[in-house]
């Protein structure tokens, strides 16, 4: 036998760790009170298609129409990866039934089972179900060509009546027929003569099986729209979403502040004249004096709740990892009627903070609002941060080694966060121009030429400032970013000098 190369040669492989995704910022909900397939136990279900919103909720009905519209504006989240989430908001309380008692079997291998079953034609076990005793015996694994041979004849042994038997390709499941507190099933015990089969299909007690007693019928109370969002961001992560129901008055500064809190963006359309009053009684106006731009306010003077989905499902269009690809929503297209305003109306949304969908020469376009931000800033910087941040991440996960505290090590982070930001002027969001706050940060000079040619300065703190604490604690100096919002024309004034 000759010697090994590892005495001359030894030849680690340091393997990269595996990334962390950047959200997707074009996930949209939809939250729906129509009770069907939906309810506290399933509370969301993902759509990518018009078509498959109407297969489950029924091509009539309220929760398809508004994805009807979702899905018919040009372009929307799916172009750019992203899916309709339609999200459950029980509004009127449900009465949820009673369950059944079951057996969860471990998980199995039919491939490493089945071998096994052919050996014997004798296996047998007991098992109690609502505490009557069921005898399963004379099972004949040798003929069995699959599980569900040997399934169908346990089966066949405990009566469909009694329970039912499953095998759903990875473990077995015994479901009692009956519901309520009094729903027991057992676990199976050996039986006089015959073999036991109950640890090899994993079902026996300390074979990985487990078991669930029946529950009786529970009364849900109602929630409020706050709460069922709340408990649809737990389960999925969702960027934008709308009501199909009105938000209610006093929901809506709660639903404002969780928004940004959750790095979501709520749509909202109101309607009535008092929307467009400066009151403190109107909540769009008090959404605007707190300054809560994730929530956006919309107005239909008809009332069109639609014209919020068709709204968010436009805003929701970007690939931030494209040339020139971010969107301003003024003077764009919505999938929704039109609306005609007097110039006084006009004038009030404006400074309300309400965008309005009208006409302006017999053409359809969103009029936007700046009063409380415009709604491309907000998308944009909130992906921003979350690139950003999952950049960083990513750094020091998937750097084999380390990240060293040094200056080598602080200006990788740097450097990270540079070409995060890059990707962003390369999309439009950032752009070259005249910083015009008086806030800096290094030096000034330098400060202003970035920012002037490349639309944005990133400086990490020096090693030999930092504290000893934070060194202790293995924290990097801190990174300041500064960026020049690209922007959009929305309008502009032209002087026309005639000479006759």
């Amino acid at each position: 036998m000759s010697a090994s190369i590892n005495n001359v040669i030894n030849v680690t492989l340091l393997e990269e760790g595996r990334a962390a995704a950047r959200d997707n910022i074009n996930v949209c909900a939809i939250l729906t009170s129509q009770t069907g397939v939906l309810s506290t136990a399933e509370r969301w279900r993902s759509y990518k298609s018009a078509s498959a919103v109407e297969q489950d909720w029924g091509a009539s009905s309220v929760t398809a129409a508004f994805a009807n519209v979702f899905f018919g504006t040009s372009p929307n989240p799916v172009s750019a990866g992203g899916t309709l989430i339609v999200g459950y908001w029980n509004a009127a309380g449900e009465t949820l039934p009673a369950t059944s008692g079951v057996l969860r079997g471990g998980e199995i291998s039919q491939a490493v089972v089945l071998p096994a079953l052919r050996e014997k034609s004798d296996w047998s076990f007991s098992i109690e179900i609502d505490g009557t005793k069921h005898d399963v015996t004379e099972i004949n694994g040798m003929t069995a060509t699959t599980l569900a041979d040997v399934i169908a004849q346990i089966q066949a042994k405990i009566t469909p009546d009694v329970a039912s038997v499953v095998f759903d390709g990875s473990r077995i499941a015994i479901t009692n027929k009956s519901t309520g507190t009094n729903s027991v099933v057992g676990y199976p015990t050996v039986l006089d003569g015959g073999s036991f089969i109950g640890d090899l299909l994993a079902v026996a007690e300390g074979s990985g099986a487990s078991l669930v007693n029946g529950s009786a019928s529970t009364e849900i109370s109602p929630e409020t729209q706050l709460e069922s969002l709340s408990k649809l961001k737990a389960q999925v992560n969702v960027k934008g979403a709308a009501f199909i129901d009105k938000i209610l008055d006093a929901q809506v500064p709660l639903i404002a502040s969780w928004a940004k809190a959750n790095a979501v963006i709520v749509y909202e359309t109101f309607t009535g004249s008092a929307a467009l009053e400066v009151d403190p009684t109107n909540p769009a106006w008090a959404v605007t004096l707190a300054s809560q731009s994730n929530f956006r306010m919309l107005y239909s003077k008809t009332g069109n709740r639609k014209f919020g989905v068709s709204y968010m499902a436009r805003t929701h269009t970007v690939n931030f990892n494209g040339e020139r690809t971010a969107i301003t929503l003024h003077l764009k297209t919505m999938n929704v009627p039109a609306e005609s305003y007097e110039q006084t109306e006009i004038d009030k949304a404006k400074r309300v903070g309400l965008d309005i969908y009208t006409t302006i020469k017999d053409v359809p376009c969103v009029l936007s609002s700046g009063a409380n931000d415009f709604v491309d800033n907000v998308y944009n910087l909130m992906a921003y941060v979350d690139a950003v941040q999952t950049d960083s991440f990513n750094l020091l996960k998937t750097t084999p080694t380390k990240v060293p505290q040094t200056y080598y090590g602080v200006d990788q982070l740097e450097d990270c966060v540079e070409k995060t930001t890059h990707g962003f002027v390369k999309a439009g969001v950032f752009n070259p121009g005249t910083w015009t706050l008086p806030d800096f940060f290094g030096d000034r000079e330098m400060f202003l030429r970035n920012i002037e040619q490349n639309g944005y300065y990133v400086l990490a703190g020096d090693l030999k400032d930092q504290s000893t604490a934070d060194r202790q604690e293995r924290k990097s100096p801190v990174v300041q970013v500064a960026v020049k919002n690209a922007g959009a024309v929305h309008s502009a004034d032209i002087i026309i000098n005639f000479n006759k």
